[in-house]
């Protein structure tokens, strides 16, 4: 329990530490550096063991990322990958207190319910044109972290219009013994305060983090329905091969 309270007491202080960041005033490149190192020092707080496989493609125009979702660990632990890694969201997640902020502060692009896929094309469209890696979750929710779900198509079309690469991820969480780890999903009915929980009270959490081969728009001719299969193949395979 002890371990708990001051694992508790520190993530707080992040917390603020993040607040803190959110209104400084950095260069872009700095800013940057800060929100990369800030989601790396979260895992270690979080005992989170990450165990990188592959290769991360950062070319200088950007790149669209695409992992299998499984909880909100996902978005500390891809955006500690890469400086200048931005995730996709919804336009109010910018509004919640702290958590909104700490998001704006770390690039969030945001898209407005209800403006359709235009909304999604014009955020994406913006962080390539910024040479950003881009990451957004394309089953649309989390799973339990054994299979991945459908990928939707549509988000993957301004990466073709763009000629960026496109990369798949597989994320797998599990145990010290390597089997599938499902205290970290954020599934169903389960709500933020006890998933955390979970996560503070668990000794550490093991994720393998798989950059698979990029699908290169400039030399594969595909239409996004291709590459969200080719995607979901690629991720999948990893997933099943390690039950």
């Amino acid at each position: 329990m002890w371990r708990v309270l001051i694992r508790l007491v520190r993530l707080s202080h992040h917390l603020l530490l993040g607040l803190l960041l959110s209104q400084t005033r950095h260069t872009p490149e700095a800013r940057e550096c800060l929100t990369q190192r800030w989601y790396s020092d979260l895992n270690k707080l979080l005992a989170i063991k990450v165990i990188i496989q592959g290769t991360a493609a950062v070319p200088e125009g950007g790149c669209l990322w695409l992992p299998n979702h499984v909880s909100w660990l996902d978005i500390p632990l891809l955006g500690s990958m890469q400086p200048g890694t931005v995730f996709l969201s919804k336009s109010e997640v910018g509004s919640w207190p702290i958590i909104g902020r700490l998001a704006r502060t770390a690039g969030t692009l945001f898209m407005n319910r209800g403006a359709g896929a235009d909304s999604a094309r014009n955020a994406l469209t913006e962080g390539f044109a910024a040479g950003r890696n881009v990451v957004i979750f394309a089953e649309g929710t989390t799973s339990d972290g054994a299979d991945v779900r459908r990928l939707h198509a549509r988000l993957i079309q301004p990466a073709l219009d763009a000629s960026v690469p496109i990369q798949p991820i597989a994320l797998r969480f599990c145990t010290e013994d390597g089997a599938l780890d499902r205290r970290v999903a954020f599934i169903d009915d389960d709500h933020l305060i006890g998933s955390l929980w979970r996560v503070l009270c668990a000794r550490s959490v093991h994720v393998h983090v798989h950059f698979l081969e990029p699908i290169d728009p400039r030399k594969e001719s595909l239409t996004r329905d291709q590459v969200a299969r080719i995607a979901e193949q690629r991720i999948r395979l990893i997933l099943r091969n390690a039950a």
